[in-house]
């Protein structure tokens, strides 16, 4: 996954704070301003399946958020924490989330070591 700070606000910034949690024995690292919340004990509202996959749906407000998983396995049971991550592409706004068995401590790294571990993941 390739995320890109907006120029604007990349010159505000040396280094990227990631948020760092654990899923199915694998840890996941997101950069912590692409995160809108991290939900313990998420509800589903529906369930409903993408590309042949079963994904929870969680209502938040007016918005439906799926709870999708990264190694794209169904999910039998909500996780522990729901991990809401921001997609903005263009003009369109969304909202999906991860799901997380526990939230790890954050750390912070500079944008070259970020973009370089990219490249090895």
């Amino acid at each position: 996954m390739t995320t890109k700070l907006p120029q604007s606000i990349k010159v505000l910034f040396d280094q990227v704070r990631v948020t760092r949690f654990w899923w199915d024995g694998v840890q996941i690292n997101i950069p912590m301003h692409t995160v809108y919340a991290v939900i313990p004990n998420p509800v589903s509202a529906y369930r409903t399946k993408i590309s042949g996959v079963e994904v929870p749906v969680m209502s938040l407000g007016g918005y439906n958020v799926p709870v999708w998983d990264p190694m794209h396995k169904g999910l039998t049971k909500m996780p522990k924490f729901a991990v809401v991550i921001i997609h903005q592409e263009n003009e369109k706004f969304g909202l999906y989330a991860y799901p997380a068995d526990c939230m790890d401590e954050s750390f912070t790294v500079s944008y070259d070591e970020w973009f370089e571990r990219q490249k090895t993941s």
